[in-house]
């Protein structure tokens, strides 16, 4: 008995030895997914600088109201920065850095805020970090050599002078990232850890017979909320790109976007060719290729007809989907390119107007389920035809009227819903306003709030007139003054729903009501902070009238109104 009792011993420590190894080995796993595979993944990203020249290795000098930098200044219009960049692509980005690496970095503080938002764990944040830089190990292979030493040009500039988070990470491993943010961001959007910011784009072009002088005209809202400092720090560049040898190789061009960006969003070139981009979705995105920005610069500076722009739309490994909103001046012609990893379909301006959201309508994409999943449950399809109604309630347009488009937050048929829904045209997210005479070669560019203050003109050499600007919005002092009041007040009753402090709730409510009195997610708010039944309902009715934004928010509705009757 003693021989078998020590022989059950031995195996009891056995087994309690592989016990403690598998625990072992599985702490140690949970800590390599923790911290071992996100550390990994940035050390993986990392990428040492390309070398590249300079002519002169400027520093910052004021004159006559600019900042300049060899070729190259910066200057204040309004409440608008500009920047004209001039000669090789390394010594101008360089002196970009230089000109705004302040707005870098702004941004920067500005998009770790909202990522933190975003994705409240710190745990979650780690992972995701690891995630996106493992995955974009090799995302410099989807730029050409040229564009990566302006890039590295451009984060040197900033590193020398303005780069607070040099300890965090290099310059230029951030500022590669950078150019692929708005791609990242879209591939996010159904991440589970991640509480998604939506899209809402819109663009409007007419031409022709629908053009009080046949001008080529166009319209675009670009919404990206990764931080408030996209609308108050963005910046119009005028770019005259030179070669080696000092003879002009590509196009000048202007382009709206923010600091340390040497790709583009919105742009109009000495061609005649405007390019814009609307997020769009289809199936099979990929999850590195070519950043969408880089593309635009791209067709700014290499194209002067749209089947030239076409082909390199066609030609690019893109890992999402874009809707690149192309007009020409010279060929008197509007397109939109449906561009996705798997495919593109070229959509014709029809009858002198054109609208683009964020879904396709070519054949092309007629049986992709991502793309009608994003028409029926997002805020695309209100958003188009709310756009098309403007477009066709009058015979023609001008610069004025379209501006009046982008700024439209009204309901399908001018009902009033409010302000903030993101089923209209402007819900007080933009981060830049952009309106065109593409065939003048004037651009447009609003001031903060959310493309409602003052318009200002810009031509390829820089700003124009002050008689040629377009005024701001009406509401400007009240979107100034109330909606981050708004904003604030509906996230603290939100919180009081969730904490079961019903005074607080009501009050909140309140407030919401009083500054909103249309919205149908204040009039959600309030029903739910009220313990009146019949209150409750009567609330829960009127915001299923006031067009709910998205196909979540109009089930929720119908959620809480069962939750009521019973």
């Amino acid at each position: 008995m003693a021989t078998d009792d020590g022989t059950a011993m031995h195996g009891q420590r056995i087994l309690a030895r592989i016990g403690r190894w598998t625990g072992a080995l599985s702490l140690l796993s949970v800590a390599w997914l923790g911290l071992g595979f996100p550390a990994l993944g940035m050390v993986l990203a990392a990428r040492s600088a390309p070398r590249f020249t300079l002519n002169a290795l400027v520093e910052p000098v004021e004159q006559g109201g600019r900042t300049v930098a060899g070729a190259c200044y910066r200057e204040q219009i309004g409440e608008l920065i500009h920047v004209h960049l001039e000669g090789r692509h390394e010594d101008f980005g360089y002196a970009q850095g230089v000109l705004v690496g302040d707005r870098v970095a702004r941004i920067e503080t500005d998009m770790m805020g909202v990522f933190t938002e975003r994705v409240p764990s710190f745990a979650a944040r780690h992972l995701l970090l690891g995630f996106v830089n493992w995955n974009n190990r090799h995302l410099d292979d989807n730029f050409t050599a040229d564009e990566l030493r302006e890039i590295s040009a451009i984060t040197a500039g900033h590193g020398a002078w303005h780069d607070p988070f040099l300890a965090v990470s290099p310059s230029y491993a951030r500022g590669l990232q950078y150019h692929a943010l708005h791609d990242i961001s879209q591939y996010l959007i159904d991440n589970p850890l991640v509480h998604p910011p939506q899209v809402g784009c819109t663009a409007v072009a007419v031409k022709g017979a629908r053009s009080v002088d046949g001008h080529v005209l166009v319209g675009r809202l670009f919404d990206f909320e990764g931080g408030r400092c996209f609308d108050l720090d963005k910046i119009v560049y005028t770019v005259s790109p030179y070669g080696e040898k000092d003879g002009r190789v590509s196009h000048r061009f202007l382009s709206v976007a923010w600091g340390g960006m040497a790709g583009a969003v919105t742009g109009l070139n000495d061609a005649g060719i405007w390019v814009s981009l609307n997020a769009a979705a289809t199936e099979g995105q990929h999850f590195c290729g070519r950043p969408i920005v880089m593309v635009v610069r791209q067709i700014l500076e290499r194209c002067a007809t749209i089947d030239e722009a076409l082909a390199v739309v066609k030609a690019a490994n893109v890992f999402v989907s874009d809707g690149v909103l192309l007009a020409s001046a010279l060929e008197n012609r509007v397109v939109v390119a449906e561009s996705g990893p798997h495919g593109m379909g070229v959509r014709e301006m029809a009858d002198d107007h054109l609208v683009l959201t964020n879904h396709f309508l070519t054949a092309t994409w007629a049986t992709d389920k991502a793309n009608a999943e994003r028409i029926a449950s997002s805020t695309t399809a209100a958003r188009y035809r709310r756009a098309e109604e403007l477009l066709l309630a009058r015979p023609t347009h001008d610069p004025a009227s379209l501006l009046a488009i982008c700024r439209d937050h009204t309901g399908a048929g001018g009902a009033d819903v409010g302000f903030g829904n993101r089923s209209t045209i402007n819900a007080w997210i933009g981060a830049h306003l952009v309106i065109a005479d593409v065939s003048a070669g004037v651009v447009w560019v609003c001031e903060p709030s959310h493309g409602l203050g003052r318009a200002r003109a810009f031509g390829l050499d820089g700003p124009l007139g002050e008689d040629l600007s377009l005024p701001s919005d009406p509401e400007l002092d009240f979107e100034e003054a109330h909606a981050d009041e708004y904003l604030r007040i509906k996230e603290d009753c939100l919180g009081a729903l969730r904490r079961h402090d019903a005074a607080q709730a009501g009050a909140d409510a309140t407030r919401l009501l009083e500054l909103n009195p249309n919205g149908f997610e204040a009039n959600a708010l309030a029903a739910q902070a009220n313990a009146d039944p019949a209150r409750r309902r009567e609330l829960l009715e009127r915001a299923k009238t006031l067009q709910p934004a998205y196909r979540s928010d109009r089930e929720r509705l119908e959620q809480l109104s069962r939750e009521t009757t019973k």
